[in-house]
């Protein structure tokens, strides 16, 4: 597989040494390169942003008004897919952000992407940097200090589990994160399409796999995650919280697990060490 020159994909030196020998680097620059030559394949990661709406944000019932943000800040979506992430997905999508992780958080983002597919969107920006600038607009992944026109912030994301919106730093992340989210062919028709995607209706791009994502929740979004947080556990009660953990994100039903999920975000331990946030 051709191996992309890093340095005009990042400009972060620490990134640069670690995806140095990720496969999924050289699987998504392969795909790239394959579609568009490699003077293309360069100009295509330097002028696309990807964005991720995650299960949470559709069970939210928040997805469009993200969309409107992003439109609204000037971005024009070039393609668009139906996702589903599964357990090892999570893992290599987050590998660096993860390894501090405890295991209730690595169940409870499973458990999100069990809840139903997600929308990836691919998007250009009229000045340019469009990975960078989409990034900035996400927010932080904690609420305090957001802007409230970040894209966090309109979804309603409460904690640092139930981050809601997923975007490609910069175009190294986007050429590796295509390779996480589409295999082979789905990519590769995506690269294609957006490649050559001129301008259209706004939201015309994104419609029909919007409309599937949503259409393959069974229950009625169940609103914004709940507001009331509640106490963490003891640590001499973490072994039977966690078998109550495992428990209640199995029942039954995208409303009653989502109900879960958005009740654990709040008092399980995310971070080694016991910290919640």
């Amino acid at each position: 597989m051709p191996t992309p020159d890093l340095e005009h994909l990042t400009r972060d030196a620490e990134k640069c040494r670690h995806y140095a020998f990720d496969p999924l680097v050289r699987e998504g620059w392969a795909t790239v390169v394959g579609v568009l030559g490699p003077g293309e394949a360069q100009r295509f990661a330097s002028e696309t942003a990807l964005l991720w709406l995650r299960p949470d944000v559709v069970a939210a019932g928040a997805a469009v008004d993200v969309l409107a943000r992003v439109e609204a800040a000037g971005f024009t979506a070039v393609g668009a897919s139906v996702v589903r992430l599964e357990r090892a997905g999570v893992r290599a999508l987050w590998w660096w952000q993860l390894r501090r992780a405890t295991a209730e958080r690595l169940l409870l983002l499973d458990a999100v992407v069990e809840l139903g597919p997600g929308l990836l969107v691919l998007y250009r920006h009229r000045d340019g940097d469009a990975a960078r600038r989409l990034t900035r607009l996400k927010g932080g992944n904690v609420p305090g200090g957001r802007a409230a026109d970040s894209l966090r912030e309109v979804a309603g994301s409460p904690n640092r589990l139930l981050t809601m919106v997923h975007t490609s730093d910069d175009p190294l992340d986007v050429v590796r994160e295509l390779a996480v989210f589409l295999p082979w062919r789905e990519r590769a028709a995506l690269v294609a399409s957006a490649h050559v995607s001129g301008p259209c209706e706004p939201g015309s791009v994104v419609e029909a796999a919007l409309a599937a994502v949503v259409a393959a929740y069974p229950e009625p979004p169940s609103g914004r995650a709940a507001e009331n947080a509640t106490g963490g556990r003891g640590p001499g009660r973490r072994g039977e919280a966690f078998a109550e953990l495992v428990r209640d994100i199995a029942v039954g039903g995208t409303g009653s697990r989502w109900e879960a999920v958005t009740r654990w975000s709040r008092q399980a331990p995310l971070l080694t060490g016991g910290a919640h946030r």
